[in-house]
Parts: C-alpha cells; sequence; structure tokens
C-alpha cells in the first residue's frame, strides 16, 4: 500500500534512519559534510513534494538507501564532470585588475546600450542593426526601406549624439582611472 506520510511520520523517520544514511552515504562520497546534506536533502525532498511512499517499513528503508545512492551518485558525476572542465579550464586566480577591468567593461556597456535607447527611433535602428547586429549599411537599408546615404546619415548623427551623452559617463571614467592607477 503506497500513502503519503505525514510530517511527524517523516520526522521519525529521520530520527531512525539519519545515522546509518549517513554513513552508508559517506561510504560512497567520502566526505562527511557532503554526506549529512545528501541525507538532509532527501528527507526535504520528500517532506516537500509529499512524495508517495510505501507503507511497509522494509519498502520504505529500501525506498531511502536508494533515494540517498541516487543522490550520491548524481554528486559524484557532477563532481567528475566539474574536475574534467576544470582540467582542460584550469580555474587561475583573477587577479583585481581583471575583475576591474570587467566591472568597468559591464557598466561601459550598460552605459552605451542605454544612451542607444535614449536615441531617436530611427537612430535606434540603425545602431541596433549595424553595430549591434553587425548588420552592412546596405542590409540595414534593405531592412528600413531607406537609402543607404540616409543609413549613413543616421548613424553620422548617432555617434554625435552618443558623443554627447556618454561624455559625462567617459569623463567620470577617466576620472576613475586617474584616481586608482
Amino acid at each position: 500500500m503506497i500513502s503519503v506520510l505525514t510530517e511527524t511520520q517523516i520526522k521519525i523517520l529521520f530520527e531512525q534512519y539519519y545515522i546509518p544514511l549517513v554513513e552508508f552515504s559517506w561510504h560512497i562520497v567520502k566526505c562527511q559534510d557532503v554526506a549529512l546534506d545528501i541525507v538532509q536533502d532527501t528527507f526535504v525532498k520528500i517532506l516537500e513534494k509529499k512524495e508517495e511512499l510505501p507503507s511497509h517499513e522494509k519498502a520504505i528503508k529500501s525506498y531511502l538507501y536508494s533515494s540517498v545512492r541516487n543522490t550520491a551518485l548524481n554528486y559524484l558525476r557532477h563532481q567528475k564532470v566539474q574536475h574534467e572542465y576544470y582540467r582542460i579550464h584550469p580555474l587561475n586566480e583573477i587577479d583585481d585588475a581583471r575583475i576591474l577591468d570587467a566591472m568597468i567593461y559591464a557598466e561601459t556597456i550598460h552605459n552605451l546600450y542605454k544612451a542607444i535607447e535614449s536615441l531617436p527611433k530611427s537612430c535606434q535602428e540603425v545602431c541596433k542593426l549595424t553595430w549591434l547586429e553587425g548588420k552592412s549599411n546596405s542590409e540595414a537599408a534593405e531592412l528600413c526601406g531607406v537609402s543607404i546615404n540616409t543609413i549613413k546619415t543616421q548613424k553620422k548623427r548617432s555617434v554625435e549624439l552618443l558623443r554627447h551623452r556618454l561624455a559625462p559617463v567617459f569623463s567620470a571614467l577617466k576620472n576613475f582611472i586617474l584616481i586608482f592607477f
């Protein structure tokens, strides 16, 4: 017979099987903290999903051991994949300069996108097509239904507007770099 266990019944199972399940898990993963987490996760899943479990004690015990085994094996598979990834792509210490470069780049791109969004619609469309999507002037002209000269004019106008709108950002960036470097 299969039934959904109450929270009290799950707590009783937890108290009854926690230690042997942790030991079982430890023999698979060879790490005490991971073994503890695996067993706790198993019981949390049972509690959250309100899984239907067999009512026979041996069947419940078998279910618990199978769940812990499967979770432990999944953990080991994940570790193997992660290890292989790090073998191929070794983790190097990321120095502060690289982190700062990444932050400056991300903020600059964010400001550029905001500035492009503030342009008139025709300039926005041309910027997105030519600079962001990499379309040629003729492709952009065809997509917009205008001449190539109109695209060139819109690009020139966009550059002037962006230069004006981004001047405070670049000035602040220049000051930041001068202060810290």
